[in-house]
């Protein structure tokens, strides 16, 4: 396999009307590790949750008119890639014949008054829509909305948070990682060939990152439909959801469904990952 032109996933934002109420469930009731403090400002309510190998964006914007009329709250809306530098991720993956928005940096000033690029976005064109964005994400080192120390590399920061992860050993449904991103489309064929360009992965499933794969299944319009994570042991992420009433799937021995009632409708499937002997 070719290397592929990024270096993993930065974040995956998921949009909704109120941030509080999935902020909390996530935190407080599952007790996974906040590596972004809720924010409220003019603009939107958000804030980071980590999950070991990327971050949980939970994002409630002021303005929703950006999304199709149609499209409901929640949902799993943007893709952030972590690029190698942003220049020559952007290049190569215009190389690979998929179109990619000029990108555009987000700069405001530090407590003394100096102006720092917070990040700089790249819109993967020919793989966004309304409903589903992919994008290019380069942190600045000196990013003075960024609540990592100053000057840490995409792998130690990375490193903070698995370790932030592992420090309260996954939460309460013992979290490792995302796995899976669960993708629809009107087209599948044309999708699955894009994508396959993009993480210049050609098995099925498409290994976007080094340890989560893509599927790609029909559907109405291009949407992420669930996300899935490993956990320690999916028996005792299955009791805990049961004892909190927020078991969404009975009876299913592969996997589990968290509740849709406390999500809000978007669905959040936990599996265990196969384990050899020696593990």
């Amino acid at each position: 396999m070719a290397e592929r032109p990024y270096l993993g996933i930065d974040h995956v934002v998921l949009r909704t009307a109120v941030a509080e109420p999935l902020f909390e469930l996530l935190h407080q009731q599952f007790g996974l590790p906040v590596t972004w403090p809720l924010q409220h400002a003019p603009f939107a309510t958000y804030g980071w949750i980590g999950v070991g190998n990327t971050n949980l964006e939970i994002w409630a914007a002021a303005d929703n008119s950006d999304l199709p009329a149609d499209c409901p709250l929640p949902l799993f809306h943007q893709i952030a890639l972590a690029p190698v530098r942003l220049e020559e991720t952007v290049a190569s993956i215009q190389a690979s014949g998929l179109s990619c928005k000029a990108p555009r940096a987000f700069v405001s000033r530090n407590e003394n008054g100096d102006a720092h690029t917070n990040f700089t976005n790249s819109v993967v064109l020919d793989l966004s829509s309304d409903s589903c964005c992919v994008f290019v994400c380069e942190w600045g080192d000196m990013a003075p909305i960024a609540p990592w120390k100053h000057g840490l590399s995409l792998n130690q920061r990375r490193a903070d948070h698995q370790a932030a992860l592992e420090a309260v050993s996954g939460g309460r449904l013992g979290f490792e990682r995302l796995s899976e991103i669960e993708l629809t489309t009107p087209d599948v064929p044309a999708a699955t060939e894009k994508w396959q360009r993009l993480s210049r992965s050609f098995c099925v499933p498409i290994k976007i990152a080094d340890d989560v794969d893509l599927s790609v299944a029909l559907g109405e319009r291009d949407a992420i439909q669930a996300l899935t994570f490993t956990v320690h042991n999916l028996d005792l992420a299955r009791r805990a959801l049961v004892e909190d009433g927020l078991l969404e799937q009975p009876g299913n021995l592969e996997e589990v469904v968290v509740s849709l009632r406390a999500t809000g409708g978007v669905r959040i499937r936990l599996v265990e990952e196969p384990r050899t002997p020696a593990e």
